[in-house]
């Protein structure tokens, strides 16, 4: 019957998607539902991994909305405009959250903030939402899903926030790199370490705000960026342990694969001053984690 019923609700979507399509543009005066975001940490780090009970916030009411983009509107505006949660729009329709909305094209906004969580390589979406407890017409406040067919290996789907399971990503700390893949928000980096170290190549390709040498940054890198244990595009892994000085070393992740592995780039592993690329598999015991 779940099943049956996510189907039903799928073809429900796509039938909104038409209308959507065929009428004017009306989004800026539809009646928007009080207040329905949460309250975005100002001063506290996000937790990139959620661990054990996830934050409540507060319960969220009302249901999903489908709306036109007005030319010129952004993912940020539209999130304004209607006071819905930014990350999770920018995560159910696979756009950046600074980018400009497609003018005409109708976007899904969910009714709270999400969290990601990965898929099983060919699992249904039917499937992936009873895996969790989730009644499956959930997944469609929270993503835009067409038909209830085989999920690709190594993306996530968005789920409410308050439902989410341990390890599952806080969205708010990620932007899409493809739809269902997340990404760390690129930042400009620099050159404040020492040049020919492992610190100093990573600290070229993203922002880097405190000191230390590497075996150092996983503790001080915690006041300024979340953490976790899941690879991520964007993040720095930090390694520690045979093969590795005593100092530790750190790598800036390029991409992640289906299985999990993770493609670096690195400076000081094979040689002073020297960039490397070497692919890590996902149980790598010289992993310490990862600061997003």
């Amino acid at each position: 019957m779940a099943i049956r019923g996510l189907r039903l609700r799928l073809l429900r979507h796509a039938w909104v998607l038409l209308i959507a399509l065929l009428l004017p543009v009306i989004a800026p005066r539809l009646p928007v539902a009080a207040s329905l975001t949460s309250a975005a940490p100002s001063t506290a780090v996000l937790n990139a991994v959620i661990e054990g009970t996830p934050p409540q916030g507060g319960a969220v009411s009302g249901s999903s909305l489908t709306v036109m983009a007005p030319a010129g509107a952004t993912v940020a505006s539209l999130a304004a405009t209607y006071d819905r949660n930014l990350a999770a729009i920018s995560w159910a329709n696979g756009l950046d959250p600074n980018a400009e909305a497609p003018a005409g094209s109708p976007l899904l906004l969910p009714p709270g903030p999400g969290a990601l969580v990965k898929v099983l390589g060919g699992e249904l979406p039917s499937q992936f939402a009873l895996s969790l407890g989730l009644d499956p017409s959930v997944l469609l406040e929270y993503n835009v899903i067409q038909a209830d067919v085989p999920l690709a290996a190594g993306t996530y789907l968005q789920v409410p926030l308050a439902s989410a399971p341990q390890g599952a990503l806080n969205a708010a700390a990620f932007i899409p790199e493809a739809p269902g893949v997340p990404e760390v928000p690129p930042s400009k980096g620099g050159d404040s370490f020492p040049y020919g170290e492992c610190t100093y190549y990573v600290a070229t390709r993203t922002d880097i705000t405190w000191a230390g040498n590497a075996g150092q940054w996983w503790v001080n890198a915690r006041p300024y960026r979340p953490e976790g244990d899941i690879a991520v595009a964007g993040a720095i892994v930090v390694f520690e342990g045979p093969g590795y000085s005593y100092d530790g070393h750190v790598g800036f992740v390029d991409s992640v694969k289906p299985d999990g592995s993770f493609v670096i780039t690195e400076m000081n592993y094979g040689g002073w001053a020297r960039i490397d690329e070497r692919t890590i598999s996902a149980t790598d015991p010289t992993i310490v984690g990862f600061i997003y």
